[in-house]
């Protein structure tokens, strides 16, 4: 995937390249010179490096996709390269917020009769390895709701550790929809 970014949407880095060319780079498997002893592009790349490790253990999950995550995907790709706010992973590594929403709220639309909207995360005060979330979501009328939602909680905490590497503190859910499907009756 190249990244063409228009100049008023390239996000440069403090030494002059840009995310875009960290990407391009990182695609093509080139290290450059420079590539090797910048810090920004080092942590640039190694937090693409983690992005795409997290896109790829989506990919390899055996659950079927919902419809539209590959939409969702490029939408937290590209608000990470907003470069918005992030939570540290390491002392090197950073996660944007957009992206690690992204990835709680697939692990929610990965359960039957629940889907994911809007998604909030921040750190917990007393606990920099760990998160507060708030999460909203419709649920399918007649899916055994608090049990849909037991399993999306479920993999929302697993989802952090496993994927990225932080614990769930807490997760608040906030039914905000109920759909029907289609030739369903009340």
């Amino acid at each position: 995937m190249e990244m063409k970014p228009t100049q008023e949407t390239a996000h440069l880095l403090p030494c002059g390249r840009s995310v875009e060319d960290v990407w391009d780079d990182l695609e093509a498997g080139r290290v450059t010179d420079h590539a090797l002893r910048c810090p920004h592009c080092t942590t640039a790349r190694a937090g693409l490096d983690e992005l795409t490790e997290a896109t790829r253990l989506l990919i390899d999950d055996p659950i079927e996709p919902p419809v539209g995550f590959l939409d969702k995907i490029m939408t937290a790709v590209r608000a990470d390269l907003s470069l918005g706010r992030s939570i540290p992973l390491t002392s090197q590594v950073d996660v944007s917020t957009y992206a690690l929403a992204a990835v709680l709220r697939y692990a929610v639309d990965g359960v039957d009769g629940v889907r994911a909207h809007e998604c909030r995360i921040e750190v917990a005060p007393d606990n920099p390895g760990a998160v507060r979330v708030w999460m909203s979501v419709a649920l399918r009328f007649g899916s055994g709701q608090v049990t849909a939602l037991d399993q999306a909680r479920h993999r929302v905490a697993a989802a952090l550790p496993e994927r990225i590497g932080l614990e769930l503190e807490t997760l608040d859910f906030e039914v905000v929809d109920v759909w029907m499907e289609p030739g369903e009756q009340r």
